[in-house]
């Protein structure tokens, strides 16, 4: 299901991305293992937007949790700012399973 949900300030997508998530020695490597190729993670600088923003700056961006249960974790994703500068962007994204996130989610869209 593809969604976007805005809030106050942002724009939640639920577009089919997934990231994966591995421990490595004591730390957790994230990648974007999957990009549903939508118009809306393509900015005029990049083709998918989560996935520079996750190669960049991996778990930072992060807003969530989630118990890991498996290999790939589907995500929602927001950027804020201009996409005319990405340097100037944020984008946050959330494990879609993490708890106050889905709630609020199937609040707005319900």
């Amino acid at each position: 299901m593809d969604t976007a949900v805005d809030g106050q300030e942002a724009s939640w997508h639920t577009d089919g991305h997934r990231v994966s998530l591995r421990l490595v020695k004591n730390e957790i490597i994230v990648s974007l293992v999957h990009c549903p190729d939508t118009d809306k993670c393509s900015v005029r600088e990049v083709s998918c937007v989560v996935k520079h923003f996750i190669d960049m700056y991996g778990l930072e961006c992060n807003v969530g949790s989630v118990y890991i249960t498996s290999p790939e974790t589907e995500i929602a994703w927001a950027l804020m700012g201009d996409d005319f500068d990405l340097d100037a962007c944020q984008l946050w994204w959330i494990p879609s399973e993490d708890e106050a996130f889905a709630s609020w989610l199937d609040s707005k869209i319900s």
